[in-house]
């Protein structure tokens, strides 16, 4: 296809169509251009438009919008209750749902079951007594960690997902008589006390959230209700920093050899653009802690495990604990793993042979997702004509970075106690360690002055995706065609539009035609 001509007469219309374009909601700008087909005397008109992504964002943190995305998870939680997989389960282990984003398979079982005594684990060394568990689904954590508490209050807004939760209560028998159960969504908080219990949670759970605004609703009730000396316990959220390396290893696992670096990018573009879940930085909690007072601390921590999977590899804890005002923090002397060109061997030998009180660590790189962090920065720079099957050849890079878990099991060996934070919020998924000698029951550990991103800002929305945006541009651009076939002249209504970061220009400001896509081929 190639530019059409226009005269003077027709140029003055098109101006006419986009100032009225431009004068609709969610239109930031707009240009209309005439296409010529390769073949004379066929034309059509494309409209190229900036979408103003406020108004998009507004829709979407609208009561309309997040209604729809919460019926959406509820149908689909519903619907696990009714497969093959859920209705085998064996009482207090129904991971019905739990699926790879890699192999669409069902995560295996044994993978399950670490996740869930660690998450058990992380919970209870808090010593809960009166817990709100905030969508509790099947009972994973509150099956195993009710039976220890005064006060179990559980919330879900699935029907038969809390059906399905009850006939485990009753299968797995014992006194229940401190849990209660209720059916609504998160974010109602009718009837729960101020001050009431010492522990939320809300874990694997925030991620179907139909926005960051939903989420900030939450944990600010989830703040008031919860005592001064207790915690809420965020868990398995999905880290922003690290969706591009995400998006990428899972497209990259996913894809035959043959296909070009070219279309793997887009697949990734797609990927990121079209997700359906909120992921979130670390640095929102660090953010929210400035406007919530009553949060004293807060622990960003790399999720815990020996298995290989998307869980262990770009999801993290998020510990936000309560007081009656900032914590006083302790202060280590941070050492760069880099700069001091240290290896997990080396490390190990200082730790067994020196026995320092305290060992402070930043920057370690992450081994978990070192090739995956690695192969963001090569496929930007290989050519668009090369093939996956080439590309993956070049992943057999030597492996420099650490498992957070060998770090973990280090500290024990030693006779250490370890903290890991992800506060930092790094693109290359690096993280910081703090050894202290000396068993946990021996230890009164004040909270760290972990190095954190550098600027906090006050609009939270920064700090995580907005899932299903790209589904409501799809929707403006598609309410911009029906405005256009309604309102304008046959021969002045674009017959589409494709939707542009911005409009290109020419030295002089101009728009600069020749910069612009073409669009599809006209139809035959």
């Amino acid at each position: 296809m190639r530019l059409g001509f226009v005269d003077h007469s027709q140029c003055a219309k098109l101006r006419d169509v986009e100032t009225t374009l431009r004068a609709l909601p969610g239109v930031r700008e707009v240009a209309v251009v005439v296409w010529e087909d390769e073949k004379p005397g066929k034309e059509r008109l494309t409209g190229y438009v900036v979408l103003d992504d406020d108004h998009v964002d507004q829709i979407s943190r609208g009561a309309e919008n997040e209604r729809r995305r919460l019926q959406k998870w509820r149908k689909t939680y519903d619907l696990t209750q009714f497969g093959k997989e859920a209705k085998s389960s064996q009482p207090g282990f129904d991971i019905a749902g739990w699926n790879s984003s890699y192999t669409r398979n069902p995560i295996p079982a044994e993978e399950m079951r670490e996740w869930v005594d660690i998450t058990v684990s992380e919970i209870t060394s808090f010593h809960p007594a009166q817990i709100l568990e905030l969508g509790c689904g099947t009972g994973l954590l509150l099956l195993r960690i009710a039976p220890r508490c005064e006060r179990y209050v559980a919330i879900d807004f699935a029907p038969a997902v809390l059906q399905k939760l009850k006939k485990q209560m009753e299968a797995l028998g014992g006194v229940w008589n401190a849990v209660t159960v209720l059916e609504r969504p998160a974010d109602n908080f009718d009837g729960l006390a101020e001050n009431s219990f010492d522990t939320v949670i809300i874990n694997s759970t925030a991620q179907y959230f139909p926005n960051i605004t939903y989420l900030t609703r939450i944990l600010e009730n989830a703040v008031r209700v919860a005592k001064p000396g207790g915690r809420i316990f965020v868990g398995d959220l999905r880290n922003l920093a690290l969706l591009e390396p995400y998006a990428l290893s899972i497209e990259l696992y996913q894809s035959p050899p043959s296909m070009s670096l070219g279309e793997l990018r887009e697949r990734v573009r797609h990927r990121i653009r079209f997700e359906e879940q909120l992921v979130i930085s670390p640095a929102f909690f660090l953010a929210l802690r400035q406007r919530l007072p009553k949060i004293s601390s807060v622990e960003i921590r790399p999720k815990r495990g020996h298995f290989d999977n998307e869980m262990t590899r770009f999801r993290y804890d998020a510990i936000l604990h309560l007081g009656d005002g900032p914590d006083k923090c302790f202060e280590p002397s941070w050492q760069d793993w880099a700069e001091q060109r240290l290896t997990f061997e080396l490390m190990a030998g200082l730790l067994e042979k020196q026995r320092p009180d305290i060992l402070a660590l930043a920057r370690i790189p992450n081994g978990r997702i070192e090739r995956d962090v690695e192969a963001v920065a090569r496929l930007a720079d290989s050519e668009t004509s090369g093939t996956v099957g080439d590309f993956k050849v070049l992943e057999e890079l030597e492996h420099r970075g650490v498992d957070p878990q060998k770090m973990w099991t280090l500290g024990e060996e030693l006779d250490y106690h370890l903290d890991i934070s992800w506060a930092a919020s790094r693109p290359d998924g690096s993280y910081d360690v703090v050894f202290r000698r000396g068993a946990d029951s021996e230890l009164v550990r004040p909270a760290m002055a972990w190095p954190q991103a550098p600027a906090v800002c006050e609009n939270l929305a920064q700090y995580a995706n907005s899932p299903g945006r790209a589904v409501l541009r799809e929707k403006l651009i598609e309410q911009l065609l029906d405005y256009s076939r309604r309102n304008f002249p046959e021969n002045m209504a674009p017959a589409d539009f494709i939707a542009l970061d911005t409009l290109p220009l020419t030295s002089d400001g101009s728009l600069n035609v020749d910069a612009l896509p073409p669009p599809h081929a006209l139809p035959k």
